[in-house]
């Protein structure tokens, strides 16, 4: 589990789908709030601004804020980054307008930074070029002798890197 941090709170990231999502009880501790009962009342008087990418309900385990163990799993409002923001428009605590611009930095260099599949991806068609390139013409075979295998260290490097973050259900 990823995690972010705002002004030394910690908002812990859960991956559901492909895509990151923050629990309302983070983004509570984070705006100010005692719990997360307050962003669930937020959301609920302004629930025709959220789409399904920003919220959703989902299974969260909780942990003991002390030890760290896990308590058990239950039915938690999660909200995507640009859904973190946009309950930030509608928090009134000191903390709201700090918390909306690191919102938007963070989604600002997440859109910045190809993700870990992206890069596969990229290396993989970069493989796959080079080996056409040697296929259309043999007298370039020592230049693609030279090139391939940088570029399938790459691409195997990548899959070692994604394999542990698969996860089957």
């Amino acid at each position: 589990m990823k995690e972010l941090m705002f002004q030394n709170q910690p908002i812990r990231l859960i991956e559901k789908d492909g895509k990151k999502w923050a629990s309302a009880a983070d983004i509570a501790r984070a705006l100010g709030y005692a719990n997360a009962d307050k962003v669930t009342r937020l959301f609920d008087r302004h629930k025709a601004e959220f789409t399904s990418s920003m919220t959703m309900l989902t299974m969260v385990e909780t942990a003991d804020p002390q030890s760290g163990c896990l308590l058990n799993k239950t039915t938690a409002r999660v909200f995507s980054l640009r859904g973190a923001h946009l309950i930030a428009m509608f928090a009134r605590t000191d903390k709201a307008q700090a918390f909306r611009r690191w919102a938007l930095d963070v989604l600002e260099n997440s859109a910045a930074a190809p993700s870990l599949i992206q890069e596969w991806y990229e290396a993989k068609a970069a493989l796959d070029a080079q080996d056409r390139f040697a296929s259309l013409c043999g007298r370039g075979l020592n230049e693609h002798k030279a090139r391939k295998p940088p570029l399938k260290e790459c691409v195997e490097a990548l899959m070692h890197r994604i394999q542990p973050s698969l996860q089957f259900q």
